[in-house]
């Protein structure tokens, strides 16, 4: 058996949804029964997002939202669909009415709670699921729709859930022993020991795929989305960027940290990793290209790079001991926070941190404000990620390269696979081009001397 996860982008077009239909196609599915795990449309999670904010606010633009969203997923079937789907309609009207009667539940109760936004923010899987189990009936594939809330069990920390993997194990056994037939199943969402919905974090699809796949024992799982694979950078940034062949889960999970634009979620790269499950990151617009494979073991020597954008310098006084209930939070949620060197002041400890991660401070911790400021705003953070890294070497040919073209680097990071640079925001574009050239050139560097032994 093998899983295939299909992101936002990979089923929200009539492009993309024929492009699935000619990978599904390549598989017997008589004897080889498919499991396809789907995201919500592109956009449509950020819509229901902003629906929380504003029932949060008792903004009365929240009727507008809801009109959009409903009226996106019916465009959406009205191109796909040459004749009216009468029991698809009928089925996505339930799903509405559903929303429209919780809204109003949340709007009653006066307040939105974290289990109400996981409950809204998960109905844009149900509806994609529903349309894509249609539209693969429709030409001819034989699939049944699964609500993941069946089968995928977890506490009830709402927006980043934990699995109870006995239950999850037990239940997904039994379902898909007594059924053989392939599956489009809702990602992201899960249900709660105690019966309420709950989602799986960012990048929760590809963790549905991941616990179903290693649950069943899955040959091997495709992440299918809009890229060739995970590239050398992000080629919005750097037009040199190339696609990697091969990484390891230890290298996808630093650069998925670290602002990789193929984003993976941190508890999927570690059961993939554990249970030894190939997992491909492929292109559903370029099928022909075989896209990027992680594995457990290195057989490549290049580098990549990350960018994270959204993140700040901040600054503890050296007495302060941040509290460990916080640290533990702040793993769990698996937010950017990590410590760098900052040699010519030694009276703080000085740490790069998401700005998801300082809203949290301010919501969570009153007695934290006197001990940390906020040095700098005004930065990214740029890390390069690789095996066998000679880490000083490496750290001192782009300082170099660096201040060779006036970009001073304001602090850094040696790690054991990768080194991670702060920049300030003016300098990054030219910076990560500057970058991207120099490890190109380690790599072919060490691709010689392979060739040579």
């Amino acid at each position: 058996m093998e899983v295939l996860k299909f992101g936002g982008s990979s089923v929200s077009s009539e492009e993309s949804l024929k492009n699935m239909i000619k990978i599904i196609g390549e598989y017997d599915l008589n004897n080889e029964p498919l499991i396809i795990v789907v995201s919500a449309l592109k956009g449509i999670t950020n819509e229901l997002v902003k629906l929380t904010g504003l029932l949060a606010n008792k903004d009365q633009e929240y009727v507008k939202t809801i009109a959009f969203i409903f009226e996106k997923h019916k465009s959406f079937i009205h191109t796909i669909f040459e004749d009216e789907p009468f029991d698809l309609f009928r089925k996505i009207k339930q799903i509405e009415n559903d929303l429209v009667v919780y809204v109003s539940s949340v709007l009653k109760s006066g307040r939105l709670s974290d289990k109400n936004y996981d409950k809204i923010v998960s109905f844009g899987e149900l509806f994609s699921a529903q349309i894509i189990t249609a539209y693969l009936k429709s030409n001819g594939f034989d699939f049944c729709f699964k609500d993941a809330k069946d089968l995928i069990i977890t506490d009830d920390s709402f927006s980043s859930a934990k699995v109870n993997w006995d239950l999850t194990t037990l239940i997904t056994k039994s379902f898909f022993s007594e059924s053989k037939k392939s599956c489009v199943v809702s990602g992201f969402i899960a249900r709660s020991i105690y019966g309420d919905t709950t989602t799986l974090g960012r990048g929760g699809s590809d963790y549905t795929a991941t616990v179903l796949g290693a649950i069943l024992k899955a040959d091997k799982i495709t992440k299918w989305t809009d890229v060739n694979g995970i590239m050398t950078a992000d080629p919005n940034k750097v037009v040199k960027a190339t696609p990697l062949e091969n990484i390891t889960f230890d290298e996808l999970k630093n650069l998925s940290k670290f602002g990789s634009n193929v984003l993976v979620h941190p508890d999927s790269i570690n059961e993939l990793s554990k249970h030894n499950i190939p997992f491909l990151i492929r292109n559903t617009f370029n099928r022909n290209f075989t896209g990027t494979q992680v594995l457990n073991q290195n057989i490549s020597s290049k580098r990549a790079l990350s960018l994270h954008e959204s993140c700040v310098l901040v600054g503890f006084e050296r007495t302060f001991g941040i509290p460990k209930e916080l640290m533990k939070e702040i793993i769990d949620k698996n937010y950017l926070f990590f410590r760098v060197k900052r040699p010519e002041n030694k009276e703080k400890t000085y740490y790069v941190v998401s700005d998801e991660c300082v809203s949290f401070f301010n919501a969570n911790t009153e007695d934290l404000s006197p001990n940390v400021d906020v040095i700098d705003e005004n930065i990214v953070l740029v890390t390069i990620t690789g095996e066998n890294m000679k880490k000083k070497k490496e750290l001192k040919q782009i300082k170099k390269v660096l201040e060779g073209n006036k970009i001073g680097v304001l602090g850094f990071r040696r790690f054991y696979n990768s080194i991670s640079l702060i920049l300030g925001k003016k300098d990054f574009e030219l910076a990560m081009v500057l970058i991207h050239e120099e490890i190109t050139k380690i790599t072919s560097e060490l691709e010689s001397k392979m060739e040579i032994i």
